[in-house]
């Protein structure tokens, strides 16, 4: 088979959407032909026979005329492959199925998060299956859906070989008011002094700016300004965050976040509200919001030992049910069907 990927970002640096560059890769490894177009491209190490396009959002190209090179490229390029995998941005679906419709060009779709807007329904009709990690990350129901789980890459995140830091806590997520950060800054204030709170995050819009003003005059009113710190980091330094911290904490409504399975492939403990994270988790390390103090200084007593097959348990879980390549494999057979 081969394959033409849609993306917003080909750039193994990204703090967001890094990760993306893997899968790629991997299906590069199971594929004879795989072509990319990215609406933005940076840095990348891919195969020969991995070809990648860059729509120039990166050099500021105006929307409309990102629109005509991803026409003319999906035509220039229509020999090359035989089916069409759009990640995350269904309006790719909505603008390229009359030519692949023309050319029988099998067409799907991942989408794993709340809202999608009015493109969303369409696209759902117009894709032949839409692939999502959980049953939490479609907003809407689709008979075309398939669950295949996230796609971690569990030699990336590992378990590491440094010791953790005790009482330092990583959150990981843009700041925006569904990740609940402000949750975690006040269960942070009921906690010793020596915890602290690394938020690898940041702002993208004029509401998640908002939220970032708020949380800081909170940070301040409750005295953690020594304790907290908020910023993006690279996908190679949060593997190195996920290592060494205590645990990572979560409060984020709606599906599965990633970054929490990646904190389990690590063997960092993962403390959650998140009722989409029970999935995975195991019951201990679940609590409802006002658990959370309680549920990390539970947390803080474990012993060595304890903490070791905690990690072991975390890590197995994602290795068995969300690696990468369970998920390549799985997303190759759903699309070669």
């Amino acid at each position: 088979m081969r394959l033409l990927i849609i993306t917003q970002r080909v750039d193994r640096t990204d703090p967001i959407l890094g990760f993306f560059h893997r899968w790629i890769a991997a299906f590069g490894g199971r594929l004879s032909s795989v072509t990319v177009i990215g609406q933005q491209v940076g840095v990348h190490d891919l195969q020969p026979h991995v070809r990648v396009h860059s729509l120039g959002k990166e050099a500021a190209v105006p929307r409309m005329l990102q629109i005509l090179r991803f026409w003319k490229i999906i035509l220039l390029e229509h020999g090359r492959y035989d089916a069409v995998f759009v990640h995350m941005t269904p309006v790719w679906v909505l603008l390229g199925w009359p030519i692949w419709f023309v050319f029988r060009k099998r067409t799907y779709l991942w989408y794993e998060a709340r809202g999608g807007g009015w493109v969303l329904p369409i696209a759902l009709l117009l894709a032949k299956k839409v692939f999502g990690a959980t049953d939490y990350g479609l907003p809407r129901s689709s008979r075309r859906r398939v669950i295949v789980g996230h796609g971690i890459d569990t030699e990336k995140f590992s378990v590491g070989h440094c010791d953790r830091i005790v009482g330092k806590f990583v959150a990981v997520g843009r700041v925006t008011p569904v990740k609940h950060y402000d949750l975690l800054l006040e269960s942070l204030a009921t906690l010793p002094q020596h915890c602290t709170l690394r938020i690898i995050g940041g702002a993208f819009t004029s509401r998640d700016e908002r939220e970032m003003e708020r949380l800081k005059a909170q940070q301040h009113d409750l005295g953690l300004s020594s304790r907290v710190a908020f910023g993006w980091e690279s996908p190679d330094a949060v593997v190195i965050h996920l290592q060494q911290a205590d645990a990572m904490l979560h409060a984020c409504t709606g599906g599965l976040d990633k970054c929490v399975l990646e904190a389990m492939a690590c063997g960092c403990p993962v403390i959650s509200t998140s009722e989409a994270a029970r999935r995975v988790l195991p019951l201990s390390c679940c609590a409802r919001p006002e658990e959370l103090a309680d549920r990390i200084r539970w947390l803080l007593s474990l012993s060595a030992e304890q903490r070791r097959e905690l990690a072991t348990d975390l890590r197995q879980r994602v290795v068995n049910g969300h690696s990468l390549q369970h998920l390549i494999d799985r997303l190759v057979a759903e699309m070669r069907c």
